[in-house]
């Protein structure tokens, strides 16, 4: 991605006075340099260019192409079977899936992973493996819909939860630590400032990034920074989640899943999402930005810095 693509340009058409008002309208005729908005999008872009009309106070308005961003229908099927769809950025969809799978109790191996390819063209991912019956039949009935976008959500309850181990890493990270992995966390979202229309997600370790990915929904963009972290063999019991948006229970739940410690956000918890971190050990940071943040639970693993 390049942050250069993200610039919106101002279109050749003439004082914006002189148009007619039917013109400041999306119709057929109100093209792209040529190209219409309507225009079919490749399987795997991210982004289209919508033509809009932008105003600025009092100003009159400029005719502009806009970065919007693109989210696509993509079907999970198992073993031949389709399972459910879900609204994704058509990218690191097979991390997507493995993250998925195993965020939500459907594979239980993080060793032998499932096969998994994705068919930009179908929107389909294929995933091949010996799954966990009980869950796979009975997803749709556990299934809770959440707070977000994208269709998120979990299948998670706390009986289910209970599976899951307490978090019991010794691990820790200073303030400052924070503080620089949260600077550096916004300053990897190119697309979002190019659309202001994702969600992101990080894994880190207390010195850098180590794994970043964005989507439309922010558990869709945790499910691939996890799948990444599986795919690649990442210990993530002493490592740090960064994501967007509210902490939420759904969120929660599926850091609790893969044994992750600390949990952070520049925005703030919900109320099961507190009771569920402390109930599993998980350090929630909220409001982090700048340098400020809230430790909710976990606070023996947060340290202040000396002087």
């Amino acid at each position: 991605m390049s942050g250069g693509k993200g610039r919106s340009r101002v279109l050749d058409t003439g004082p914006v006075e002189s148009m007619q008002p039917d013109r400041l309208t999306n119709e057929p005729n109100d093209e792209l340099d040529g190209v219409s908005p309507e225009k079919e999008a490749e399987a795997t872009e991210q982004t289209i260019e919508w033509a809009i009309r932008r105003y600025h106070k009092v100003q009159g308005p400029s005719a502009v192409n806009d970065k919007v961003v693109r989210e696509q229908r993509i079907e999970l099927v198992i073993n031949g079977v389709p399972l459910l769809a879900m609204l994704a950025l058509p990218r690191d969809v097979e991390a997507l899936a493995v993250g998925f799978l195993v965020s939500e109790g459907l594979w239980r191996d993080r060793i032998r992973l499932p096969e998994v390819h994705f068919d930009a063209q179908a929107g389909k991912v294929m995933c091949v493996g010996r799954f966990d019956e009980d869950a796979v039949e009975t997803i749709h009935r556990r299934w809770t819909f959440g707070t977000g976008c994208g269709g998120g959500g979990t299948a998670r309850d706390l009986s289910l939860l209970d599976e899951c181990r307490p978090i019991d890493s010794r691990f820790s990270v200073r303030v400052s630590q924070l503080v620089a992995l949260g600077r550096e966390f916004r300053q990897q979202s190119v697309l979002y400032r190019m659309t202001g229309g994702v969600h992101a997600c990080g894994i880190c370790d207390t010195d850098r990034l180590l794994l970043f990915a964005e989507d439309i929904g922010r558990h869709n963009a945790f499910d691939k920074v996890a799948g990444m972290a599986l795919q690649r063999g990442l210990d993530l019991s002493d490592k740090i989640a960064v994501t967007t948006g509210r902490l939420s229970a759904e969120i929660v739940a599926k850091v609790i899943a893969h044994g992750l410690p600390v949990l952070a956000s520049s925005s703030a918890p919900t109320a099961m999402a507190l009771q569920w971190s402390r109930r599993f050990g998980l350090t929630l940071v909220g409001f982090l930005r700048g340098g400020r943040m809230n430790v909710y639970t976990g606070y023996q693993r947060v340290a202040a810095d000396d002087g």
